[in-house]
């Protein structure tokens, strides 16, 4: 028998992997800009160190290099979502327009992660 005390565990959301990697990104919003670095990078968006505080539904331009993937720069617009409640100081921002071909390299990106970087994809926190 189920005991009704215990709530129901909140089934994973995200549709691709995240995988922690630092890289540097140049963030420009409404007239003004800044370096940001990552703590995490998906095929769906990226979670951003810094210690700006920007409001969800702020509307980002974003441009970054990943050289184990690609020599050019993936350019992306993104939407913060939400602040970083625990671990490092930031934001969380999901792709809003990105290329097809980029978004399939930072899948990849996920796939191969173990293979490209010698890391593992993070696990979901509980």
């Amino acid at each position: 028998m189920k005991d009704p005390e215990t709530p129901e565990p909140i089934p994973e959301r995200r549709l691709y992997k995240r995988v922690p990697i630092l890289v540097s990104v140049q963030v420009h919003f409404v007239g003004a800009g800044f370096v940001a670095s990552t703590a995490n990078l998906s095929a769906g968006g990226v979670f951003l160190c810094t210690e700006r505080r920007l409001p969800p539904g702020t509307r980002l331009e974003l441009k970054f290099s990943v050289p184990v993937l690609t020599k050019y720069p993936i350019r992306a617009q993104a939407e913060v979502v939400r602040e970083g409640e625990s671990g490092p100081r930031g934001f969380a921002v999901r792709f809003v327009d990105i290329s097809a071909e980029d978004r399939e390299l930072l899948a990849e990106l996920g796939e191969k992660a173990d293979t490209l970087l010698g890391v593992e994809e993070i696990e979901p926190e509980d």
